[in-house]
């Protein structure tokens, strides 16, 4: 849903830290940075981003604080393992998100090739098909200006404006219900996700 409703890049998210989410004067946001468990990929890409109203809606916070609480450093430590001398959470959440999205009835190959990047450039395309002026697109995106005068001379947009911008696009959830948080149980349970250790392929051998 943070893909969805925000657009980013799939590391970006999945590399989050439980400090990255915010309370702030405009409403509960979203640091992105770079941190320990991974870099991000230019000036522009250092923002910070409202927290869509349906995440709030179903419970997004109280997930986050769940995490908190429990001691974790990152947002969804099911995607790190301390086995791995190097994690690359954007990757982790990759391959588990797409044996999902083929598995789906609605799974179509040519939509679907580069999953995470088409949810980014359905964000941006909804986004603009609205109305909404491309460089606040860039802005909520992290890319780069396209120009000179949106490089040098413009400040990023702030989240009152992006809150408002993103009013504009459509709610994809709202038959989903609010529901009480549960965590998967090796992350409940402080213990070792069931891919570590195991060779590419072997998760899903079983």
């Amino acid at each position: 849903m943070l893909f969805a409703y925000l657009g980013a890049r799939r590391n970006e998210f999945a590399g989050l830290e439980t400090r990255d989410v915010l309370d702030t004067l405009h409403g509960a946001a979203i640091h992105i940075r770079a941190n320990v468990h991974r870099n991000i990929k230019n000036a522009q890409s250092d923002r910070l981003l409202p927290v869509p109203p349906e995440l709030l809606r179903l419970g997004f916070l109280d997930c986050v604080e769940t995490i908190r609480k429990m001691g974790y450093r990152q947002l969804f430590p099911e995607l790190f393992s301390p086995l791995l001398k190097t994690n690359d959470p954007g990757d982790r959440f990759y391959k588990n998100f797409i044996p999902i999205v083929k598995a789906s009835p609605q799974f179509s190959s040519d939509l679907w090739q580069r999953s995470v990047h088409a949810l980014r450039h359905g964000f941006s395309d909804t986004m603009k098909q609205a109305g909404v002026d491309t460089s606040i697109i860039s802005d909520i995106a992290g890319r780069l200006g396209e120009s000179e005068t949106a490089l040098r001379y413009t400040n990023v947009a702030g989240l009152p404006l992006i809150k408002k911008q993103l009013e504009k696009y459509p709610v994809i959830t709202g038959h989903l219900e609010a529901r009480p948080v549960h965590l998967l149980p090796w992350v409940e349970n402080e213990e070792l996700p069931p891919w570590a250790g195991k060779k590419p392929g072997d998760r899903f051998r079983k």
